[in-house]
């Protein structure tokens, strides 16, 4: 802080008659002049006032400059921790259902936090555009923490069930903050590197998931996979509440507009609309060929009403116009449009790898959970780094699409080469094709946000990103949906053609986990040539969506970002 300027120096002037006393000697008045010889203390005063003003300024540019590091490296370590939320679970899921005795429970544990985090996205959107993103972030973050802290404290399996459902509330806008975050305090020249940077880490915390989730259930408890959120949420909530967050735009004071923002600007009717299809179309995904066969009246019923109520909700946002939850100028954007369809298909066929692949290490390489998580490594790892190094490519060239066509190349090239696995493949094989499809993963994923964080005008961008993120967790829905599909029917005909004599409907009823404890030894080797089968056959799944991706992603356009901020993007204040 600058030492405010000291008073001036007040000498009274003596009469000539008190200018010495009667001895002669000098007056005090007079001897506190100085000689013209002598340095002046006011000059003094002035340097050493001006130094420390010099100081204080560079201490205070230094703390501005690191503020953003700091608001960034919260947002990257929430990002991290949503999305190995998503996952954890999946190994810890066996355990959970052995100590509530609760196996009719097993697919809610999943589709409890996917099911609200993907019907909350659009609302999300419109809430970041209408408040304050600081204290929104912080909100979201608490949800997220106050469900984990649930589900780690459940004593019941319903318990466990709406502690999903509440990170998943959280999660949603949590994973939509952290752009807004990186679009508020990132320039256009770093924000391509930086959006890499989040989604290389949320990537990475998919993959990696498991074998965290696997390790904590194996050697500490599964309540772990919860409680691990707490810490780093309350790091991340403590940094936000302690930080400015700058906002892109202007917004209403919400204070004094709360009813009118809520009523005007949330669009909650079509909320109520969209959410009940979001959550019947993921059900029925989720619980057909599970829960229920795929012609069953309950799966056919929730195809039914999802479809309708997506016709009414669709209905009242052309109604609504601007004022939409979605409104239509943005979902026929071609950024948001084919960028939501690529983004469908590469995350519906990164998720097939990340459950599949682990999978065919524990059963045809009887490898142990934790050991299966430490074998898809190579794609956790090349995924990060080419997400990373494709951001700083855009950041340099200035063009997202050709790095997303790239990216699907890659993918489908790599997924393609995991079609020829075989009980016998060696560590060579699925290394380099992990690294392979990894790689061009980490290339594209990030492509759609990227181009939208910085080709759309600042009061369409959330929202814009909120649809990119939809569309990620329903490709991610659907294609397991489809995926299980097929693995269990190729099951079923490959058991008929590599192992007749066995009882089909028994193997399958044993699990993954059981089958080589299960299986008579003599027809082991036969049994897992068709779960080898099986399993491979989801990859096409994955060859198929990723060549798909290729197609959809010239619909993104060739538009070059800019490298300068357009001064017609207005700029709110911090919060």
């Amino acid at each position: 802080m600058a030492i405010p300027p000291q008073p001036q120096r007040l000498v009274k002037h003596a009469e000539p008659d008190e200018a010495a006393d009667s001895s002669g000697s000098p007056s005090p008045i007079t001897t506190t002049l100085k000689d013209p010889g002598e340095s002046n203390p006011s000059s003094t005063d002035h340097d050493t006032i001006t130094e420390l003003q010099k100081t204080d300024s560079r201490a205070a540019a230094k703390l501005a400059a690191a503020k953003p590091v700091f608001l960034l490296a919260a947002v990257f370590l929430s990002t991290f921790l949503m999305a190995l939320n998503g996952s954890i679970i999946a190994t810890a899921i066996p355990k959970i259902t052995t100590h509530f005795n609760s196996l009719k429970d097993i697919g809610w544990y999943g589709s409890a936090y996917l099911v609200s985090t993907c019907s909350l996205q659009p609302l999300v959107g419109r809430i970041y555009t209408h408040f304050p993103t600081k204290y929104t972030y912080i909100t979201f973050a608490s949800i997220f923490s106050i469900g984990a802290l649930v589900c780690a404290t459940a004593p019941s399996s319903e318990a466990l069930i709406v502690g999903r459902a509440v990170q998943g509330i959280g999660g949603a806008g949590v994973i939509n903050g952290a752009f807004a975050v990186i679009a508020s305090v990132a320039s256009p020249q770093s924000s391509p590197l930086l959006i890499g940077i989040a989604v290389s880490l949320s990537s990475f915390g998919t993959i990696i998931g498991p074998l965290i989730g696997g390790a904590l259930t194996q050697r500490v408890s599964w309540r772990w996979c919860f409680y691990i959120n707490l810490p780093p949420g309350g790091v991340v909530v403590c940094t936000l509440l302690s930080l400015g967050v700058p906002e892109q735009i202007k917004k209403q004071p919400v204070r004094n507009n709360l009813k009118k923002i809520v009523a005007e600007e949330l669009d909650l009717i079509g909320f109520i609309l969209f959410a009940p299809a979001c959550i019947m179309f993921l059900l029925a995904m989720t619980w057909g060929g599970n829960e229920y066969r795929w012609d069953s009246s309950v799966i056919i019923g929730l195809f039914c009403g999802a479809f309708v109520t997506s016709l009414v909700f669709a209905a009242w946002e052309c109604f609504r116009g601007e004022k939409a939850m979605i409104p239509p100028s943005i979902a026929r954007n071609p950024l948001v449009m084919f960028g939501g369809c690529t983004s469908f298909l590469q995350v519906g066929a990164l998720l097939l790898l990340s459950y599949y692949l682990p999978l065919w290490f524990q059963v045809v390489k009887d490898d142990s959970p934790v050991l299966s998580g430490v074998m898809v490594l190579p794609t956790a790892i090349s995924q990060a780094i080419a997400g990373i190094t494709a951001g700083k490519l855009v950041q340099i060239i200035g063009y997202c699409t050709p790095w997303a066509l790239l990216g699907c190349i890659l993918t489908s090239v790599g997924s393609g080469l995991m079609t020829t696995f075989t009980v016998a493949s060696g560590a060579g094989a699925w290394i380099g094709y992990q690294i392979l499809a990894g790689a061009g993963r980490g290339t594209v994923v990030q492509m759609p946000v990227t181009a939208i964080q910085n080709l759309l005008p600042p009061k369409e961008v959330s929202i814009a990103t909120s649809q990119i993120f939809f569309w990620q967790y329903l490709g991610g829905a659907t294609l397991l949906a489809v995926g299980e599909t097929i693995f269990t029917n190729t099951l079923r005909s490959s058991l008929k053609t590599y192992a007749p004599g066995v009882n089909q409907q028994g193997v399958i009823d044993l699990g993954a986990a059981a089958v080589r404890s299960g299986v008579p030894k003599a027809d082991l080797e036969a049994v897992l040539r068709a779960y080898n089968r099986a399993i491979v056959s989801t990859f096409y799944l994955a060859v198929g969506a990723s060549s798909a991706a290729f197609l959809t992603s010239f619909g993104m356009g060739f538009q070059k970002l800019p490298k300068k901020q357009d001064p017609k993007k207005s700029k709110g204040g911090d919060a």
